[in-house]
């Protein structure tokens, strides 16, 4: 579930500022270069309750994107052309993935926005602010996901997925287009970390 609010929010973010439908939703999802934002997420998994995470997100469009879970405790995600690594302070595991980003739609949407209609059906309330995007294939496990607009940006994000799960974000201090050092993208990993490779 975090994989895939790491990769929409990475393409949303700021890129809505007054649009009327969601083709203009979709056409402006290249004009973001970079951006950051503070994010809390609360996620709801049925019959166990929630947990609530707190940190900071890095994107330089169409390179590399950083989900950097700093609450409860230290977690990241780090997605670039060739895969995602996934770092968990608790376990003190590292496993990198390689993806392919022409056979992996989230990938794929990271690396090319304009190829969200190809996976998705979009739709957009310019009155409430809304944007609602619903999988065109059945098997990708999200059921809706709902993105709300204020003042141009996306503010938050509401999930739910195919077992009734649900996650919200919201999203502060969101700055469009900051320069973004490399070194940001590379976060010290712990000398006692097993590192996994798939």
């Amino acid at each position: 579930m975090k994989k895939t609010l790491i990769i929409l929010s990475v393409l949303l973010i700021s890129s809505l500022a007054y649009a009327e439908n969601a083709a203009e939703v979709l056409s402006g999802l290249n004009k973001v270069q970079s951006y950051t934002a503070d994010f809390i997420q609360k996620t709801e998994i049925e019959g166990f309750g929630s947990d609530t995470y707190s940190g900071r997100l890095y994107i330089k469009s169409r390179s590399r994107a950083f989900w950097d879970y700093q609450k409860p405790y230290r977690q990241f995600y780090i997605f670039d052309q060739t895969g995602m690594q996934f770092y968990d302070s608790e376990a003190k595991q590292l496993i990198r993935q390689q993806l392919d980003p022409s056979t992996n739609a989230y990938m794929r949407l990271m690396m090319n926005p304009a190829d969200i209609k190809k996976d998705f059906t979009a739709t957009f309330n310019s009155t409430t602010g809304k944007l609602i995007l619903a999988p065109a294939a059945k098997n990708t496990g999200i059921d809706s996901m709902v993105f709300t607009i204020k003042n141009g940006q996306i503010t938050g994000i509401n999930t739910k997925d195919q077992n009734g799960n649900n996650t919200s974000i919201m999203f502060t201090n969101i700055k469009i287009d900051p320069q973004i050092p490399d070194s940001v993208f590379n976060p010290v990993i712990p000398k006692d970390t097993q590192i996994f490779s798939r």
